[in-house]
């Protein structure tokens, strides 16, 4: 026992230092050793009944996310009403959009314990993903009751439901913010909803001074200065300053994927669930940020360091982590495989991405500019940084003109571009379905009934009208 207690304790060392091959390495002979004791249902001589989550998280560390949903299941077998261990597979299943057991497993959840508020939320959310609204209504309100001044919740079922914000709501909504103490990072929540109300009541004046002060108040406390930084000041500048060392293994080379690229709030949602309703063979990845996240992981040091210089990027390595990123998403297979992309930063990154993809095609959706910057502004879009300022949304836009209009003219045949007007005319529809090289289908607008998960600003509009 003192020897397996030093190994434990090794093991925890490598994590603390972020050696996490290593510690996964050691983690796996550790439970072949003692695979008797461990695989005992719990109880309380079986000291390693944690053996297994302690190893999903370190995978999940390496983005070996389907490793730790195996490795979390295993762990449930052992301990099946840990509801931490639930929780995490289940919303592990949900950012890889693997949702046949999601509505399941946190139901599950609900019945070891009915108040369990993690689970409440993310099943509201979920159901708000696949056009469900009514649950999502049921499970946030739900929600709501339990942490009554959480505005949050209120936050929430404002989005999905218009009519939610009556004269009623809003006398509680304001002695919730008068008596509980908001905490400074949740200020903008409060100026938000107050905003909505103005709206409402067609006081335009009072609308925005609280949209402003929303924003204002979530740029002070909430944004990750970082992310902001590397969207408004570095990838911009440093986008066509990449050295990309020649592949060798192109391992990628043979896939026919679609990115669908452009600013929010400009249609491409709306892209992606008819492209979604073509009976060819593909994988929708949503707003995977694959190559996003393989690249700034992978090569971090580099790219905050190195803003003034040439950044050499290893592409059998890049490539490697954005395979494992794949695998992810149940992409298994590389030859001739399509995937559909909507991670809209992915305009950055075209240079780097037909050197990995040489067959990609790009669609560029459009909107009027002005109407764009307005709906960005006025959606709160809590996971982008540089949405909470007129000037940095100029600012980002301007980048993104000219940096698109510069690959559109290096990669004419790679680019389409689509505007929301063009969805009306069924010929430029097919001409769509035609350049993803998509069966067309007629009833391209039918995706209502198709509970495909979308998580962003967009779904509830869309799947209403």
């Amino acid at each position: 026992f003192n020897i397996s207690l030093m190994e434990l304790k090794n093991i925890a060392n490598l994590i603390a230092q972020k050696e996490f091959s290593d510690a996964k390495t050691d983690l796996i002979q550790f439970i072949e050793k003692h695979k008797a004791f461990i695989n005992k249902k719990s109880s309380k001589e079986n000291n390693y009944k944690n053996i297994y989550y302690t190893l999903s998280q370190v995978c999940k560390q390496l983005n070996e996310l389907e490793n730790s949903k195996k490795y979390l299941q295993k762990h449930l077998q052992i301990n099946s009403l840990d509801c931490e261990a639930l929780l995490n597979l289940t919303n592990l299943q949900l950012k890889t959009l693997d949702i046949k057991d999601i509505e399941k497993n946190y139901k599950k959840i609900l019945k070891i314990n009915k108040d369990y508020l993690p689970a409440i939320v993310n099943l509201a959310i979920f159901y708000e993903g696949v056009g469900k609204i009514n649950s999502a209504k049921k499970y946030y309100e739900k929600a709501k009751k339990l942490e009554p001044n959480n505005l949050n919740f209120h936050y929430n079922l404002i989005r999905i439901d218009p009519k939610y914000l009556n004269s009623q709501k809003i006398t509680s909504i304001k002695e919730v913010i008068k008596n509980s103490n908001v905490p400074k990072e949740k200020e903008f929540l409060a100026d938000f909803i107050l905003s909505k109300h103005h709206e409402i009541n067609k006081d335009y004046v009072n609308e925005i001074k609280f949209l402003d002060l929303s924003h204002q108040n979530f740029l002070k406390f909430n944004v990750n200065k970082k992310a902001q930084e590397y969207w408004s000041e570095i990838i911009p500048y440093i986008h066509n300053k990449l050295i990309l060392l020649n592949s060798t293994k192109q391992t990628l080379s043979n896939m026919k994927p679609i990115f669908i690229i452009g600013l929010p709030r400009s249609g491409s949602t709306l892209t992606e669930l008819i492209l979604s309703t073509s009976k060819t063979t593909k994988h929708i990845l949503g707003e995977s940020n694959i190559i996003n996240h393989s690249l700034i992981n992978n090569f971090n040091d580099k790219i905050f360091n190195n803003i003034e210089k040439k950044i050499e990027i290893d592409l059998n390595y890049l490539e490697e982590k954005i395979a494992m990123s794949l695998n992810n998403f149940k992409v298994s297979s590389f030859d001739n495989t399509m995937i559909i992309d909507k991670s809209l930063e992915n305009f950055f990154y075209v240079d780097l991405i037909i050197k990995i993809f040489p067959k990609a095609k790009f669609i560029i959706t459009e909107r009027n500019l002005k109407d764009n910057i307005i709906g960005i502004y006025k959606k709160l879009l809590l996971e982008i940084p540089w949405a909470h300022s007129i000037h940095d949304i100029v600012k980002y836009i301007d980048n993104y003109k000219s940096i698109t209009d510069f690959y559109k003219k290096k990669y004419n045949k790679n680019f389409i571009s689509i505007k929301l007007v063009d969805f009306k005319n069924s010929t430029k529809v097919k001409n769509l379905f035609k350049f993803c090289d998509l069966k067309f289908n007629q009833n391209y607008f039918n995706f209502k009934n198709n509970h495909q998960f979308v998580n962003n600003a967009s779904n509830i509009q869309i799947r209403n009208n």
